[in-house]
């Protein structure tokens, strides 16, 4: 559903223009100043924001460059009693899409709105074909295996959790099982258990009847509601307060939500998929979940692994990602060899996102046409001149090949059961062996104990 942000000192016009636009069948959330409108573009996304000039604790230039920071696809309509050429031209200069000056008529302001709306689906909709659906991308074990899961998952109706450390994917992993899906030509409402405030957060999942709170003046859907036919991601679920939780509970249980301020059931149509970078097992033992939830959701659960349990896949992410933003930035980028083997010893504490927010800073900053060194943000390149193995420091300056081998063998083994906290199984995932073969090799290079019992 199409939602506008609408700011205006003047109670009355807020009521007027938002009965006005919610006629329309907009979901409308109005803001009587800058600071209540900064705090709103920050929770949610807007297809449109529409402010007026002169605000009380500021101007609506300010959230012009608010919006342009962080929701630059959204048009911003600037409106104003007090029109002059070279406030317009302030507010065209730093984004503004249009410049209205007050009185207006209804139906010229629904008119511009309507034009502006059709400008930005048209835009999306080019960027969606240029650009082509999101898709998860890694050639790793444990990256295939988790993938594997996502697309069986699709084949169902049943309720999806993912489970994975911040920045590893799981809105990708989520977009793709709606997409795959029978729902896929349904709406995917995203919804942050961990950005909305909790005071907010009932109403934006439930919604709320007119006058249900101060400054509830219309009535509005919830976004479960708004998912009718398509799917719902419950992102940070593991955020939830607990007496929220409980009110999940039972939609999950009987598809009917209830409205803030309101008395009637109403059934809804939507999957759910839910996801979190807490240990919900963990959060249940502390008394912070609830337990009966953790079980409805954890119907069919996929982990997605961390970037540093995804042995090969750096090298693809990073080409698959320079390529998308040097075509959306109009340059020819390649890296040169040394940078990629420089940022593939990186950890990465903040997975996949990290490594995609590093390419795009790279594709905004490098000087020629192949990435090198030096363009390296500086942070990234402590380990850039080294290129020993460790493994290897204790070999005699006439080491054979097949002892040279053997220890490089070992060195691999060793720091893929250290990424992986010396678990087994996960170490062969992400070696590419079985964990018979795993147990073999950790007995010939002495990284287990004689005693040891076995693969199993």
């Amino acid at each position: 559903m199409t939602r506008i942000l609408f700011i205006d000192d003047e109670p009355a016009l807020r009521m007027t223009v938002g009965d006005l636009l919610a006629e329309q069948g907009w979901q409308v959330d109005v803001a009587a100043n800058v600071d209540q409108a900064t705090r709103l573009i920050r929770e949610r996304a807007y297809d449109l924001v529409l402010s007026d000039l002169r605000l009380p604790d500021g101007s609506g230039l300010d959230l012009v460059r608010e919006v342009r920071e962080r929701q630059p696809e959204t048009p911003v309509l600037v409106l104003t009693a007090y029109g002059s050429v070279e406030t317009a031209v302030s507010a065209i200069r730093l984004g503004a899409a249009e410049f209205l000056t007050k009185p207006f008529e209804n139906e010229q302001l629904l008119t511009v709105i309507r034009r502006h709306l059709e400008l930005r689906a048209l835009r999306d909709r080019v960027s969606r074909l240029e650009r082509g659906p999101e898709e998860p991308v890694g050639v790793s074990a444990t990256f295939r295996a988790a993938l594997a899961k996502a697309r069986a998952a699709a084949e169902t109706d049943g309720t999806v959790l993912l489970e994975g450390e911040t920045g590893t994917g799981k809105e990708v992993f989520a977009r793709l099982i709606h997409r795959l899906s029978s729902r896929g030509d349904g709406p995917f409402v995203a919804v942050n258990c961990a950005a909305i405030p909790e005071p907010l957060l009932e109403s934006e999942l439930f919604g709320h009847e007119r006058g249900a709170f101060t400054g509830a003046v219309r009535q509005r859907k919830g976004r479960l509601e708004e998912a009718g036919g398509g799917v719902v991601l419950l992102d940070e679920i593991g955020e939830m307060p607990l007496s929220l939780q409980a009110k999940l509970l039972r939609v999950l249980e009987e598809r009917r939500v209830v409205r803030l301020g309101g008395g009637d059931e109403i059934a809804i149509d939507v999957r759910f998929l839910a996801a979190t970078s807490r240990d919900l097992g963990r959060e249940v033992a502390a008394g912070r979940f609830r337990q009966d939830l953790f079980y409805r959701l954890n119907v069919l659960p996929i982990r997605i692994p961390p970037l540093r349990e995804r042995a090969g896949d750096v090298p693809l992410l990073l080409h698959t990602f320079l390529s998308r933003f040097a075509a959306e930035a109009g340059r020819t980028l390649r890296f040169d060899p040394d940078v990629v083997a420089c940022l593939e010893r990186h950890p990465y504490p903040g997975n996949v996102r990290e490594l995609e927010n590093l390419v795009r800073r790279i594709v905004l900053t490098a000087r020629g046409e192949t990435v090198r060194i030096a363009d390296v943000p500086e942070e990234y390149r402590s380990d850039c001149g080294t290129r020993r193995i460790d493994g290897l420091a204790g070999l005699p300056a006439g080491a054979s090949l097949a002892e040279t081998m053997r220890a490089v063998e070992r060195e691999v083994i060793r720091r893929a059961l250290e990424a992986n906290a010396g678990h087994r199984g996960r170490t062969a995932e992400a070696l590419g062996i079985s964990r018979k073969n795993l147990w073999e090799k950790m007995r010939n290079h002495g990284l287990i104990g004689d005693g040891d019992a076995g693969p199993e």
